[in-house]
């Protein structure tokens, strides 16, 4: 199953060019150190260091009161705890000290407009960071339609279900809050009626009331966040469009989830095998006889070392300057080395299915014979990261130090790095990290 989408390649300059979302470290030091700030304020006005030894209420205890040591329960959690919520802390923070405020304002406390200061406060931060979203949306619509390339790719089952997997993910997420909030609320309510009237002394101790209405208003607000940001997502998808894929400058911001990389070192596409002379494919089919013909249709084969088309005394008997010609050709290396990448900026593209921003950066494609695809159905989403990092670098293969037969500088072709032949196995890529890493090269 395939699905036909529109290809948009954005030039470096203009996808540089994005407004950036907030960082979630941000976001998320912003959210906490609002509810940190209003209830050490609140703290403040009611001076409540002078009753710390006190009983939580005085008299019958009332529904107003469960609500309070809720709300205060609540706040606490999230001093404590609301840095771990990442960037849902901004849009929590106005949500927990808006549930403090009311019961606080209505049994006249004097911190009530203290906490609808800081609740008005988080929600100037939440709408601020929602403007900004909205901004970089609208900036990636407009990339998408500026540029369109007119060329279409068949996106593989893979990418469909990866996408649909990460947006079934936050909608199971939603209800599973929803549903364990309505059980906590049923709970303290439940529990709520052999409480009403009592005394503390009477009580002996804090109403389970009020714990169970803790939990319950932590869980509800939880869900107005996965909520809100499911719902961001789904509208920024729609707003941008779902069929669409981007090949995107490579290093700029976004990376592949999955660190190992999944290239097609060392193999010869289908196209090529059935070629006159080529005998990549017999060789295989002798050596892997069940193997999925449809799989080899669409992935090609490994090449053969004893092929006269594509084989090591192949490799070794090209001239240098024909050798850096066909340096994209996959079967010239070993199947454990990087493929060469473009040194310009401009050719070295990421391909992502379904880009709409920060808040939904796409599930990352590699290039198959005919249509591109996602590695496999549980990939996760481009992530995040610095500027120039493509990959992490912690699984990438050591280039044998023996065997070499030369090396031959790319550079001049318009590749980043320099090729190792050897004498009895195929090429290597390597991308020399400076000048003094740079090896004697034959010149083109």
């Amino acid at each position: 199953m395939t699905l036909t989408s529109a290809i948009v390649r954005p030039e470096t300059r203009a996808w540089a060019a994005l407004p950036q979302r907030a960082s979630g470290r941000r976001l998320r030091i912003l959210g906490w150190l609002t509810g940190l700030f209003g209830t050490a304020a609140a703290f403040i006005a009611d001076r409540g260091w002078e009753s710390l030894d006190d009983p939580s209420w005085y008299g019958a205890f009332r529904s107003i009161d469960m609500m309070g040591i809720a709300s205060i329960l609540l706040a606490s959690g999230f001093c404590v705890l609301g840095w771990m919520l990442g960037r849902h802390a901004v849009v929590a923070a106005p949500l927990v000290l808006g549930f403090a405020a009311v019961p606080h304002t209505l049994d006249g406390y004097a911190s009530g407009p203290v906490w609808w200061l800081g609740c008005a406060t988080g929600a100037v931060l939440a709408l601020a960071a929602a403007y900004r979203s909205w901004r970089e949306l609208r900036a990636v619509r407009a990339l998408a339609q500026s540029s369109t390339t007119g060329r279409t790719a068949a996106v593989g089952a893979n990418a469909l279900k990866a996408s649909k997997r990460a947006l079934r993910r936050g909608l199971i997420k939603a209800l599973a809050f929803l549903a364990t909030a309505t059980a906590g609320w049923a709970v303290a309510f439940a529990a709520l009626p052999t409480e009403l009237g009592r005394t503390y002394e009477e009580m002996a101790g804090e109403p389970s009331s009020s714990a169970f209405a803790a939990a319950a208003a932590a869980l509800t607000i939880m869900a107005i966040a996965t909520v809100v940001s499911q719902g961001w997502r789904l509208f920024a998808m729609r707003r941008v469009g779902k069929r669409l894929v981007w090949e995107v400058p490579a290093g700029a911001g976004l990376a592949p989830s999955w660190p190992f990389l999944d290239d097609a070192s060392g193999l010869v596409s289908a196209k090529d095998a059935t070629s006159g002379g080529c005998i990549c494919l017999l060789e295989f089919r002798r050596s892997c006889p069940d193997a999925d013909e449809r799989l080899l249709a669409e992935e090609g084969v490994h090449a053969s070392d004893y092929c006269p088309r594509h084989g090591i005394d192949r490799i070794n008997d090209l001239p240098a300057a024909e050798f850096a010609a066909v340096a994209a050709e996959a079967w010239l290396w070993d199947e454990r080395s990087e493929l060469p990448e473009r040194s310009a900026p401009n050719e070295n593209r990421l391909l992502l299915y379904g880009f709409a921003g920060r808040t939904y950066t796409g599930i990352p494609l590699t290039a198959r014979a005919g249509y591109v695809d996602a590695n496999f159905p549980d990939i996760g989403l481009a992530r995040v990261a610095e500027p120039g990092v493509a990959v992490p670098g912690w699984d990438k293969a050591e280039r044998p130090a023996a065997g070499v037969l030369d090396t031959i500088d790319l550079r001049p072709a318009g590749y980043n790095g320099v090729a190792f032949r050897y004498r009895h196995g195929r090429a290597w890529f390597e991308a020399p990290e400076g000048d003094a890493a740079r090896p004697p090269a034959l010149l083109l």
